[in-house]
């Protein structure tokens, strides 16, 4: 019974990581949040500010697994999540 305590958990697979800005939402990324949200793939976290306001007043944008990437528009701005999760995986 005491090796039992010693068993390994099996742990959940790692998931990318995208973080939005609220304010940028609120400027045209909110549709890739949407999209992004409904994937079970990555987890989506949403911020009041990620400290990217240069971009943030410029374009649209999203970080992902520490890497900021941007997109004219949010459909754009899913490709390039996409690209770069493709490009950049945690495993």
């Amino acid at each position: 019974m005491a090796f039992g305590f010693f068993k390994k958990k099996e742990q959940a697979p790692l998931k990318c990581q995208i973080e939005f800005c609220v304010s940028n939402m609120a400027q045209g990324s909110a549709d890739a949040y949407d999209e992004m949200l409904n994937r079970t793939d990555i987890d989506v976290e949403e911020f009041g500010c990620t400290s990217n306001c240069e971009l943030c007043v410029e374009q649209l944008f999203a970080v992902v697994n520490g890497e900021v990437v941007t997109a004219e528009d949010a459909e754009s701005l899913v490709t390039a999540i996409e690209e770069e999760i493709k490009n950049n995986p945690l495993f």
